[in-house]
């Protein structure tokens, strides 16, 4: 039956194919008889038959294929024929579904024989029928082959015969609960085979039901006695390879122990069978002062899961004591019932002396703890006390904060005492601890104590008491008057073998006396005061040494230290400038070889015992690399040498040698022109001589003519005198730069002599400049006769001026004899001239230039010289443009206004 159902199944569209042919066959033949309820009964069964074999889905294809030919062969396309449509439809439908929900519940059927047949065939499980009475219904091979009771055997028996009564009461209360619907599963159930031995099977109690309701219970019982031994024999190997003794016994009660592991003999000296032959062996063994502990323990029931763990001593065969860790859990079945104890014995006497061991160490570890806090709290102290001591170099201030220091820990009184340099022995530093009493008028005095200086004059110390002896509240030798003090210290300041003063500790309130240790502290103390003292001197010695190498750094005059074997010693940076010899060639050398001329100078120059106010000096010259140099020099003897201190007199000296070139100029200058005019004058004055008209005109001209001349002059030394005072104000406005060119060249050509020849060169569309326009007027007449001045044999003259950028440059070029290299900067100088001697016939003050150069600085211009080619030179400034260029129309307009005309660019001498 399942092969042909699962062929129709695998082969649906054969059978659906047979089925519409068999749909045709009961229809078309039909239609001529006239049988329409035949006709669609058979078409109807058909579907069906398909629906039945292979499903709802065929079926209602095939039934709406018989409908359909039934509808166009039988009934002649009868509109009534259309209600018989659903109706086929579900009848196919329906009887697919029911065909399907049998299906199913066949394999099912056939499922749950198949498994009852594997669960027979176990010879591990059995099943077996129970009434709800707990009576013995079935019986099957499994249960034989477990029990060994035949079927025959346990006919009319019941349960109690598989086990004890406490587990006949176990499966008689659980039939209770199938009787209700539910199932009931039991595991580790110990029961008896018929020879009497035990069993241990799992058993699992399903309700059987009929149309009555529950009526008996199918028990499915699984022998677990192999598994058990193999479980315990793996047990017992596991436990006897682990490193503690194992003892099952039974729940709560040590008494009967039904193992031991074979460990206990190696732990204790007994044998396993000792310890189950008698019951009490494990009380004897307990160590009196553990024994009424731990049996109590023993006694009170376990109700959580986690074991119970405990440490006690037990006495070994050889008489040791053996320290154990026990645990104790009690094991339970699935139900909660205890099934045994099992404790576990483990041999910590190692850890035990280890732990000892660990108190021990950590003891002595606190004690170390202890020193060490107390050694870091001294360092903490002592580097506290350092950092003030290095942070200041007032030395008295930083020993009055070490004291308040001191006093906060180590001393109830803290006492400074040091010796000044050439002073007698001085308290600096008193400090008093704040938990004395605010009213106490104990103090100790202000002048040192005699013990205190014998420390200071023996360089020893003092303790009260003696180290290693304690105060025991006895009065003491004091060290401190106007304290009493229980126990002092006072150690001496000391640095480089000197003693510079004292430390003394004292305390005064309840306490331990100062031993060893304390000594230490304050003599490391004492040490850091006496370096922190002479730091502080040191530091005042060399601030006095280093402000007066500041000094000598940063005078102006330059100072030489000879010693007394002639070796330089000191040269500063004067030195280095005046001189221009290097620091490191003359230090450390002897200064008649490193000082050019000094062995000829040494001789000449003064020296004195002493510095005194008025010291005589003189002037000697002194050769450099960049020239001859003036010098005033003088000298101090003292008892490491010789010092000398010398100025730079060299622009002095040139300024005094200017001034006599200008004296004996402008009075060669201003002799000229008023020998000119006293003789003019003398003449006219003659009555002797007779003058006509044109010479009297002649003699008059020439007067006012040097007279001009005369008062040029005078008014460039007034001019320089103005410059030099800072007394010249300088106006500042737009002006037409083409137009004071212009008027330059025309008022010059009027007395330019024949030879020389003025032009103009201008650009277009130049901007106005912003100046003082009469000071720039006076800087071009300056420049075109100085041009003219130095042009003696002739030559052109060139007055111009451009756009440069965003100034205005102004330039005068001659052909005439031109500056020497090197001169460019010196002849805007003050009384400088090329020619001093006047020996080209030359004349003139010197300021000119110096004017110039003075006047186009001070508007915030520049003014320069550059050579012209091969011959003369061509002077230039320039100056700030003020506004854009003017157009030519608003050029010549603007001139126009000042009464000018423009001219050609070159100006001819009339």
């Amino acid at each position: 039956m399942s092969l042909t159902a699962k062929w129709f199944r695998s082969h649906a569209w054969v059978v659906a194919l047979i089925g519409l042919v068999l749909e045709a066959a009961a229809t078309i033949p039909f239609a001529l008889l006239d049988a329409p309820e035949t006709s669609a009964a058979l078409a109807l069964l058909i579907a069906a038959a398909v629906a039945f074999l292979v499903g709802p889905r065929w079926g209602a294809l095939v039934a709406a294929a018989g409908w359909a030919l039934f509808f166009v062969f039988v009934v002649d396309h009868a509109v009534r024929a259309l209600v018989a449509l659903p109706v086929w439809l579900a009848a196919a439908v329906l009887t697919g579904l029911a065909s399907d929900r049998l299906r199913r519940a066949e394999r099912e059927r056939r499922r749950d024989a198949s498994e009852l047949d594997a669960v027979r065939g176990d010879e591990t499980q059995a099943i077996v029928g129970l009434d709800l009475e707990g009576n013995i219904l079935t019986w099957d091979r499994g249960a034989e082959r477990i029990y060994g009771h035949t079927e025959a055997g346990v006919s009319d028996a019941d349960v109690s015969l598989l086990g004890t009564e406490e587990d006949t009461a176990h499966i008689l209360a659980a039939l209770e609960r199938v009787a209700k619907g539910e199932r009931v599963d039991r595991s580790h159930l110990r029961q008896r085979g018929r020879n009497g031995e035990e069993l241990l099977v799992s058993m699992a109690l399903i309700p059987v039901r009929d149309d009555r309701g529950i009526v008996a219970a199918c028990a499915v019982i699984s022998d677990g006695t192999e598994r058990v031994h193999e479980a315990e024999r793996r047990y017992r190997a596991l436990v006897e390879a682990l490193p503690l003794v194992t003892l099952i016994s039974a729940p709560n009660d040590r008494s009967t122990v039904t193992y031991v592991s074979p460990q206990v003999e190696q732990m204790l000296g007994y044998s396993p069978t000792d310890w189950q032959d008698d019951p009490r062996l494990f009380g004897k063994l307990l160590h009196p002062d553990d024994k009424d502990e731990v049996l109590a323990g023993s006694k009170r029931k376990s109700s959580g899961a986690a074991p119970r763990k405990t440490e006690y001593r037990l006495l070994a065969r050889s008489g040791g004591v053996v320290w154990v860790r026990e645990e104790v859990a009690t094991v339970r079945g699935p139900e909660g019932k205890p099934l045994y104890t099992q404790t576990l014995l483990m041999d910590i006497g190692e850890r035990k002396r280890a732990d000892e061991e660990r108190e021990r160490l950590l003891a002595a570890e606190r004690d170390a703890t202890a020193r060490t806090v107390e050694r870091q709290r001294r360092l903490d102290f002592v580097r506290e006390a350092g950092h003030v001591l290095s942070s200041s170099t007032d030395y008295r201030s930083a020993i009055q904060r070490v004291a308040e220091l001191a006093v906060r820990d180590y001393s109830d009184w803290c006492v400074v005492d040091v010796v000044e340099e050439g002073s007698p022995l001085e308290r600096v530093a008193v400090a008093r601890a704040e938990l004395l009493s605010k009213k106490a008028t104990a103090a100790p005095d202000q002048v040192p104590e005699e013990a205190v200086r014998k420390v200071v004059d023996t360089g020893g110390l003092e303790i009260v008491p003696p180290l290693g002896e304690a105060s025991n509240g006895r009065k003491n030798g004091a060290i401190l008057s106007g304290i009493d003090a229980r126990s002092a210290i006072c150690v001496p300041l000391r640095a480089q073998e000197r003693t510079l003063g004292a430390l003394t500790l004292a305390r005064t309130q309840s306490g331990e006396t100062y031993g060893a240790d304390d000594l230490a502290l304050a003599e490391d103390l004492a040490g850091r005061i006496a370096l922190a003292i002479d730091r502080g001197r040191l530091y005042r010695a060399v601030e006095e040494r280093a402000d007066a190498a500041r000094v000598v750094a940063h005078v102006a005059d330059g100072v030489l230290l000879v010693d007394r074997r002639g070796v330089v010693r000191l040269w500063n940076p004067a030195a280095e400038a005046i001189t221009a010899i290097q620091a490191g060639d003359v230090l450390g050398h002897s200064a008649v070889d490193a000082i050019p001329g000094w062995k000829d100078a040494m001789d000449t120059i003064p020296v004195s015992s002493s510095p005194d106010p008025g010291q005589p000096e003189v002037v000697i010259p002194f050769e450099t690399d960049g020239g001859e140099r003036w010098i005033s020099i003088s000298g101090v003897n003292f008892y490491g040498g010789t010092v000398y201190a010398f100025r730079d007199l060299t622009e002095v000296h040139h300024l005094e040698e200017l001034k006599a070139d200008f004296i004996a100029t402008a009075s060669h200058e201003l002799r000229t022109p008023l020998a000119a005019v006293y003789g003019a004058a003398q003449t006219l004055l003659r009555h002797d001589f007779a003058l006509d008209e044109g010479g009297r005109n002649r003699f008059i001209s020439l007067i006012a003519d040097e007279s001009e001349r005369l008062g040029r002059i005078v008014n460039e030394i007034l001019l320089a005198n103005q410059l030099d005072a800072g007394r010249l104000d300088l106006g500042t406005e737009p002006f037409d730069s083409v137009e004071v060119v212009e008027r330059v060249v025309e008022a010059t050509q009027a007395y330019a002599p024949a030879e020389v020849s003025l032009t103009v060169n201008t650009g277009e569309q130049l901007p106005l400049v912003a100046g003082d326009k009469d000071k720039v007027r006076q800087v071009l007449v300056n420049l075109v006769e100085n041009a003219i001045k130095y042009s003696p044999d002739g030559g052109t003259i060139e007055v111009g001026v451009a756009a440069q950028d965003a100034d205005v440059r102004f330039w005068v070029r001659d052909e005439g004899l031109g500056i020497p290299e090197g001169e460019e900067q010196r002849i805007f100088e003050k009384f400088y001239r090329l020619d001093p001697q006047m020996s080209r016939g030359v004349g003139g003050t010197g300021l000119g230039l110096y004017i110039c150069n003075e006047l186009v600085s001070r508007m915030g211009g520049r003014i320069w010289v550059e050579a012209n080619g091969q011959k003369g030179s061509m002077f230039m400034f320039e100056l700030r443009a003020a506004e854009p260029a003017l157009t030519p129309e608003a050029r010549a307009e603007a001139v126009e206004l000042h009464g000018f005309v423009t001219r050609a660019r070159r100006v001819p001498h009339r």
